[in-house]
């Protein structure tokens, strides 16, 4: 039938799962038993019916007054061994499935092979300066202990990073289990870029203290603008809050800033102000009677 034929042809091409396979070979080994049992079982009666042999038993000529029986088979003229053919045909029956089993368990084990490379096993975040990494630390003992390719990233991470020299990009490098890996850059940290805007390495250490420099509001608004995809706000007046609240732990003041604050979120000069007039328009539960 087709679906034998189909079976049969995904065993030869190893396609068929483990499962499949253990049943073919017990079904196999059924077949063998009775392609054998039948053979081994010819027995010889005397004309009284007393006497029944095993063929192993007897000699390949049959006495006189004897006749031959086949139990589980039609009736024999002749008492020779079991075919020669039928122990092949079984062997080869064997070897084959033995080879498709083989071949099942290898194609399975390519197949777990490919899972496991695109399993992520780790991942490591580095701040360096765009387009002079090196294998030096932090980059060597962070990508080692992973067995990623050390090389590869420092050219790879040059190359994406090259139009940025002069800022730190952060970059995520998340290993696979072949030791592959993928770069996710990061804009550059706050911090820094306050402190490239001032013109210092960092920052005074002391804050609300000690001013290190100024900056403008619309450099504030510049840098949240850059942030602003990194960060949890979506629009960019509390992101420019954000990026003010480095500028303070940095001593960098922003000229301008409390005007702009002003302007922005205006307080009202009163309750009514801010609800309007009556009583329904107060929150719950002021409005309730």
């Amino acid at each position: 039938s087709r679906s034998t034929w189909t079976t049969l042809q995904c065993v030869f091409e190893g396609r068929v799962d483990m499962c499949s396979l253990k049943s073919i070979v017990v079904f196999v080994a059924a077949l063998a038993a009775l392609a054998v049992w039948p053979c081994s079982f010819v027995g010889y009666l005397n004309p009284d019916g007393t006497a029944l042999h095993q063929r192993a038993d007897i000699s390949r000529q049959l006495p006189a007054g004897q006749t031959g029986v086949c139990l589980r088979g039609g009736n024999t003229a002749g008492a020779g061994p079991a075919p020669v053919g039928g122990f092949v045909a079984v062997f080869a029956l064997g070897a084959v499935t033995c080879a498709a089993v083989r071949r099942g368990r290898s194609a399975q084990h390519g197949l777990r092979t490919i899972r496991r490379a695109l399993t992520e096993i780790g991942s490591v975040k580095l701040n360096l300066q765009a387009g002079k990494a090196t294998p030096a630390p932090p980059v060597g003992p962070a990508l080692g202990q992973f067995g990623a390719n050390i090389a590869f990233f420092v050219k790879e991470y040059n190359a994406m990073t090259a139009d940025k020299a002069g800022n730190i990009v952060p970059v995520i490098v998340h290993v696979m289990s072949d030791r592959s890996f993928t770069l996710e850059l990061k804009t550059p940290p706050t911090a820094a870029l306050v402190h490239k805007a001032v013109g210092k390495e960092k920052g005074s250490g002391k804050a609300g203290t000690e001013i290190i420099g100024k900056i403008s509001i619309d450099k504030l608004r510049e840098i949240a603008e850059l942030k602003l995809e990194d960060l949890t706000c979506s629009d960019i007046t509390r992101a420019m809050k954000v990026v003010h609240g480095t500028c303070v732990a940095s001593g960098v003041e922003v000229e301008g800033y409390d005007e702009w604050l002003q302007s922005v979120f205006k307080s009202p000069e009163s309750i009514l102000d801010r609800y309007g007039p009556g009583k329904a328009n107060l929150p719950a539960p002021f409005n309730e009677e």
